[in-house]
This record gives C-alpha cells, structure tokens and sequence, in this order.
C-alpha cells in the first residue's frame, strides 16, 4: 500500500511537492484554504509577479514542467533598467545586465499563473487528491493529522503517514508548531511596506504591446524608497512601490486622510485634493512614470498598502510532521528568491525521503540542512533591498558593477559575483554568500587602486583591473603607486591592503533606543564662503562601532581611557557562528572553536545587517561561549550586533561573564564582507578619560607569512 502524504497549501511549493511525492509513488492529499483556482477564478494574491531563477527552474525541471511552463508565463530579464527622477518626463534609463554573459537572465512569471499551472499538474497525477476551500485549523503530532474546517463548518480529521505543511508565511499549519514546547519563532517587519499598480499594454513603444522595454526588471530608486516594475505576458506591468509607512516619501504621506476618513466610513471616497497630491507627488518623483500610468490615482487608493515579513523559526519538524517553504523561512522579496528557495525545500525534501531509512530521518536531514541556507538568503535579501533602494543609481555603483564583471570575465574560474551564483546556480545560500564576500573584497581593492574608466582608454583601465585583481587575488594589496594616502582617489581603507569593518557614522545610523543619536552641526563651511570647514558633533559614545568600558556594565569597573592599548590592537580570528536571531550564540554554534589559538576574536552572526535600519532580535552571545573563550586565552571579543547581550535582557549575563573574565568588548562591527580567517586587528578606542565606551575605526590587515613572528600571540 502507498505510503500517504497529506499537503497544507496548494500555493506554488505545495502543488510543485504533490507532483514530486506523486511520481515517488505516494498516495497524495492536499489541502487548500482558498477556491480552487480552476473554476472561480485566480484570488488575488500578496505578489502578481515573480522572479524566478535558476533554482525556480531547478525546481520545475525535477519534475519535467520547466520548457511547458517557461514557454507560456516567463519573460526573461537580463538586468535592471534604471529610472533617474533628474531626467523629467522625457525619462532617462540606464541599463545594467545582471551579468557578463547576456544568456544570464531572471524570469518574470506571473504568480496566479504559474500556480494555477502547477495544480493542473498536480491533478493530472493520478494518486493526487486536491481539497480546496478547507481550511487547516490544527495539526495532531503523535497521530499525525490534520484538522481542516470547511466553510459550512464541518471538521475533518485526516491522518497520514506524513504532514507537510506548506501553507505560506502565514501558515496556520505551524500555529501548532508554536503551541508546543521548545519551538523558537520570530517574525520581523521593515519599516517599509508595499503597495501594487499598474502599466497598461501600449500600442507604440519599444516591443509590440509594451510601454517600456520589457527585458528588463524596472527600478526607480530615491533613496530610502523605489518603484519597481516587471513585465507580463499581456503587454502590461506590475509596479510595485516599496516606501517607509511614516515620513516625507511615505504611505503616510499621500494616504493617512483618506485612511482615516475610510476608518470612520468604510464607503468613504478619495477627495479631488486626494488625487491631487498623489498625482503631484508622482510628477515630481516619477516623472517619466505618470504618462504610461493612466489609472495610477484609481489604482494608488484602490490597492492595499501591506507589510513586509522575515520569518524565522526552528525546529521545523515535529515527529512525522514538517514546515517547508514560506511557513518556514519567509522573506523579502528583494532578491525574487522566496520561491526559489521553497523549490530548493521540494527537491531536496522528496529526494531525502525517496532514499532515507526512514521518515524521521529524512526530515532531520532536509531541516539541517536548509536552515543555515535560508538564513542565508534572508540576510542577503534584506541587503539587496538598501543596494536597490538607494545604490543602483549611483555613478560610484554602476563604476563597482563593471569592475565586478570585468574581474569576472577575467578569472571566471576564481571569483563569481554573490547575485551570479545566487540566481544563476544552484550553488548553497551559505556558499554563494562566502564566494560572493571575496569577489566583494577583491573590487574593493581595483575601485580604489584603478581610476574610473573614463579617465583611462579601455585597453590600459582593463590591464590595471586585471593587475590590481591579480594582487589582491594573491592576498597582497598594497597601495595603488604613486596614490596619496589622503587623496579622493583612495576613499576605502581598502586601498593599503587594509578590510574596513566600521559602518559609515552619519545622521542615519542607529543607536540603541533611548540613547543619544548622532548629530552633526557645521559651524564654518568652505563652500559657503569661510576660510576652513569647522564642525560640533554630537551623540552617545556607544556609537557604530565601539569599545565598551568595563564601567559601562561593572560598578568597579575602569572607564575606557583605562583600557590597555594591546586588547584592540594584534593578532585576530573572525569566526562565523551559526545561529537563529534573537537566540545566544553557544560554543557548539562555532565550528573548530578550539582552533582559536589568538587573543582577538570577532564573532560573525549576521543578525544585525543594516546599521541603519534597528532590528530587535540580533543575536547574543552566550556565558558558556564567552567562558570557553576566556578558558582559551582571548582578551578581547568583538560582533557584529549592538550588543553581546539580547535587546530585552536586564541582568546583561554576556557583559558580567566579560567581566569576570578581564575581557574587553567591541560591539557594532560590520562582518558580512569579512571571511572567516586570520587577520590584525587594528581598532583603538578614544582616550576619553572616564567614559564607558569609544567609537572606533575598526579595520583588518590579511596577514602574509612575513606577519608570523611580529604577530606571535
């Protein structure tokens, strides 16, 4: 008898895994909260477009739907089209490829399309099941079960030899999940939400049906806030606006009346002074946009303006019971890999079961292992968002993007760029975060030694790419020759061989809530006319990154000024540990711990991404972790967070167990560009007698085999 399968979600993972499991022989059952799209009808959904990439059609082509489905609902987008608002109405556009090889390109599909596609199949399936309007209201573990309702209110239990519970961010499949024990969940919220319009298929324009060029995923970014548009199969496209809620570019700003007016009287229309100030709002930001938008104000006030998530929980298996896709690992959609990566979840998942001994040990195996993948991806989609919201516009960008390529094309064989092999591959999250890391290093070091290419003819700019790479390829960067260590030229730490780990100190950085934020006044100005520029600044000392004083968090403790020079200065290893945000870091989190043999160590979570925008469940250290590493010899620690204790923690255990150790603290250091290895530190704190903390300039020095009896611990 066939072992029998019962599926949460009919989304896109959902009828992907009834298809997979069916050809494996299971006996299928899937459940569907919604109608079934076939006879009422695509709902609308959170997203009408998506990008899909290499993984996506990884996914597809496991189980031979990838050339029926990419032929009918996919347009290939080789790269971003950008929009400057200077340009006015007559538009002006910039193309950047994704890659150096133009057959290298994202595909938009439509999401309801391709979805529906997906539940044909999985109905073609002769042992497929499909139960649509069936809500899941609980799940029984031991049995297993599932426990759905049905509109008129019957209950149904179904059990099975297996629960997968595909059921999307929102999953009420693992609501069950989060009322056992011992289950670790966390949903975090940017600042920003989103919200969809519209462009109609055009009779004249740059291919039949479009209005803009259609091989191309369209940004409009303003710093802080963008537009977006994809193109459909129809001739039209889906934009979608991604703006703070509170603010002067805002949601807020355009819509609050009119919401609150909707609150009071869910009839409540749009007022002409409404529309007005959307569409001046428009003009001004997105000039070259208002004329391809004709119902741009109808569909501003119609559409919902709704959030956007990160989800991260653990375990995701209880007994024969299993979350995967969005329910497990949701995230934003700013690098158009959720659903790839819930494919990679549906491949990896019905290949473990079709050869484990076992179901238990399938799904052991399928959560250890996606786990560090999808946190992966999910740090790197948040950090796509501030390089879209506010880099790709930059000349200074589009500069880094053609070295990248140029290094790529030039030692295709050693370094890929992190979106290549996040898009392009099926190369692990993990890996294609380390890989994408050195290449990052590597044009740090050529921005900074080679001029910009209009200064150069293309033959001699390549050769000096090609050079400078070479050397910081061989791990020895030495300054650019002849280039003032002062000059403009050199703007990176970078360009003496030397890795940058402090954020930049600027108005928009964040600082610990309720302290004091950073502030600059210029009391003389050059450009207006005085004969220097002459500066006051103003903000807590526990600024970006810093050297806490033993004084900030021991009552007997020495004030920073007191702090010998040697804890911020010599021999270090950065370590990278694998860990859930808002959990403590623990001695089994960090591979080869024993290894440590130096005094400074700098701790790698990735929790804390983006130093202008605050997230509440960084990560901590444990005293465990912080005791072994005091047992090991190490005087000082740093991280990549605002703090090795948790946000909401009163005791501060992390500060004490430092305390009690005689170890000094660096707190706020940048690492996600940073390879785990072996380096000088070079990082010392202010002389600022009294005081419980420092800013420091933190930056790394890789160590040759010169460096091996001056930096002897």
């Amino acid at each position: 008898m066939p072992r029998h399968a019962v599926i949460v979600g009919a989304g896109l993972a959902g009828s992907l895994l009834a298809v997979s499991l069916a050809r494996d022989g299971w006996r299928v059952s899937v459940y569907e909260r919604r109608p079934d799209p076939r006879t009422r009808g695509l709902a609308g959904g959170r997203s009408i477009n998506l990008a899909v990439s290499a993984r996506g059609i990884a996914g597809l082509a496991s189980v031979g739907l990838d050339r029926e489905i990419l032929a009918g609902h996919a347009i290939a987008m080789p790269g971003r089209m950008i929009h400057a608002r200077e340009a006015g109405p007559a538009g002006h556009t910039v193309f950047q490829p994704y890659s150096k090889n133009p057959a290298d390109a994202i595909h938009s599909f439509s999401r309801g399309g391709l979805n529906l596609a997906l539940i044909e199949a999985a109905a073609r399936e002769p042992t497929v099941e499909l139960h649509f309007d069936h809500a899941c209201l609980d799940v029984d573990f031991h049995a297993p079960a599932a426990i759905f309702t049905t509109p008129d209110g019957r209950r149904h239990t179904v059990a099975a030899d297996l629960i997968l519970a595909a059921d999307g961010a929102y999953s009420a499949a693992r609501m069950a999940f989060q009322r056992a024990d011992l289950f670790e969940y966390s949903q975090s919220y940017l600042g920003h939400g989103y919200k969809e319009l519209r462009i109609p298929p055009a009779t004249s324009a740059p291919a039949p049906g479009f209005a803009i060029e259609p091989h191309a995923l369209h940004i409009w970014p303003r710093g802080g806030a963008m537009m977006i548009a994809l193109p459909n199969t129809d001739g039209s496209f889906t934009n979608t606006l991604f703006w703070p809620f509170a603010g002067d570019h805002s949601f807020e700003s355009l819509e609050a009346d009119f919401q609150r007016r909707r609150r009071e009287d869910p009839s409540a229309q749009p007022t002409n002074r409404d529309r007005a100030r959307v569409l001046d709002f428009f003009q001004d930001q997105y000039p070259d946009a208002v004329g391809i938008m004709p119902t741009l104000v109808d569909d501003f006030f119609a559409n919902p303006t709704s959030s956007l998530v990160t989800v991260r929980c653990w375990p995701w298996r209880r007994g024969r019971v299993a979350l995967l896709g969005d329910a497990a690992h949701a995230i934003v959609p700013f690098y158009g890999q959720g659903m790839n990566a819930a494919f990679e979840d549906v491949v990896l998942l019905a290949s473990l079961l079709r050869t484990a001994s076992d179901i238990e040990s399938a799904l052991d195996e399928f959560q250890s292992r996606r786990k560090p993948n999808a946190d992966a991806i999910a740090e790197m989609a948040l950090a796509n968002f501030i390089e879209m919201r506010d880099k790709v516009g930059s000349p200074e960008f589009r500069y880094r993007k053609k070295v990248e390529q140029t290094v790529h094309e030039m030692f295709e064989n050693r370094v890929s760029p992190q979106y290549n092999l996040v898009s392009f591959s099926t190369v692990p999250y993990v890996e294609a975060r380390r890989r994408g890391a050195e290449l990052d290093r590597v044009v740090d070091h050529v921005v900074a030694a080679v001029p910009t290419a209009d200064e150069l003819p293309d033959r001699q700019w390549r050769e000096r790419v090609r050079n400078a790479a070479a050397i910081a390829l061989a791990g020895n960067q030495p300054p650019a020759a002849g280039a003032s260590p002062v000059s403009a030229a050199q703007p990176h730490t970078e360009a003496a061989g030397f890795i940058d780990i402090s954020p930049v100190i600027s108005p928009r950085i964040n600082v610990w809530p309720g302290d004091t934020p950073f502030t600059r006044e210029v009391l003389c100005d050059i450009k207006s006319g005085s004969n220097i520029t002459l500066s006051t600044l103003r903000g807590t000392v526990h600024l970006g990154s810093h050297a806490d004083g033993p004084n900030h968090y021991a009552r007997d403790g020495v004030a920073i000024d007191r702090m010998p020079l040697n804890r911020y200065i010599g021999r270090c290893r950065v370590i990278e540990a694998s860990v859930r945000r808002g959990a403590r870091v623990r001695p089994a989190d960090v591979p080869r711990l024993g290894d440590v043999r130096e005094p400074i160590v700098l701790i790698k979570t990735g929790t804390f991404p983006d130093h202008e925008s605050w997230n509440e469940d960084f990560a901590a250290l444990s005293v465990e972790l912080v005791e072994e590493l005091a047992r090991l010899g190490v005087l000082t620690v740093g991280v990549d967070t605002p703090s090795v204790d948790l946000q909401n923690s009163k005791d501060l255990e992390a500060h004490q167990a430092f305390y009690r150790g005689n170890m000094a603290i660096i707190e706020g250091l940048r690492l996600a560009h940073v390879t785990p290895g072996v380096y000088e530190l070079i990082a010392p704190p202010l002389k600022l007698e009294g005081f419980d903390a420092s800013p420091v300039r933190a930056v790394l020095r890789p160590l040759t085999p010169a460096d091996a009896p001056s930096l002897a611990p």
